[in-house]
């Protein structure tokens, strides 16, 4: 079973609520899965407290007594906590939708880095890198993001391959061998990294 996040909690708070207002029983496990631990510790704290008056005073006989006293039994204690919990993640909700959004963006970027670094290192251009990225993503469940090119950034991209081949046209060929030893150093210490 997957563990449970904020999203799920309010509804099982909810549930958990609701069969202990309706008089049935609710495991105790129920209390470590549904509470965080200040909550865990507040409810101990407040059953603590119960147990406390329950050496100090007789049970009461009416409800008035149990108010004045402020006697509750261990349900009451359940729900008062159980019903504090709920508010509190209610009123945080937008925070834990935006921190789980956070992660799972962060889990498909670092599928999509790993995978791209890897096509990268085997000499692949950077569109089948990018590609092969977001290949990955889709396999792991994500969406993939898409990559936008404006207009601008296809000329500048022409001009800049226009100018690389124009230099490549206009080197000795010393300086072709030398950028060929370069290519292989680079690709050699890529390989190291890896290793």
């Amino acid at each position: 079973m997957p563990k449970l996040n904020q999203t799920h909690l309010p509804e099982r708070l909810k549930e958990a609520i609701e069969q202990l207002e309706r008089g049935e029983e609710v495991e105790a496990k129920k209390n470590k899965t549904l509470l965080n631990a200040t909550q865990q510790k507040a409810l101990e704290d407040a059953w603590n407290e119960q147990q406390a008056l329950r050496k100090k005073y007789k049970a009461p006989k009416t409800e008035e007594e149990k108010k004045k006293i402020g006697w509750k039994d261990k349900r009451e204690v359940r729900i008062e906590i159980y019903k504090k919990a709920l508010a509190e993640l209610e009123s945080n909700m937008v925070n834990a939708i935006k921190n789980l959004q956070k992660q799972r963006e962060a889990k498909a970027n670092r599928v999509f880095m790993d995978e791209w670094s890897k096509a990268f290192g085997e000499g692949k251009d950077r569109w089948s890198a990018i590609s092969a990225g977001n290949i990955a993503v889709t396999r792991a469940g994500f969406k993939p993001s898409t990559v936008r090119v404006s207009k601008r950034d296809k000329e500048v991209n022409d001009l800049e391959e226009q100018l690389r081949k124009s230099f490549e046209a206009e080197m000795t060929d010393e300086e072709r061998e030398q950028r060929e030893l370069l290519k292989e150093h680079e690709k050699g210490t890529q390989k190291r990294k890896k290793v």
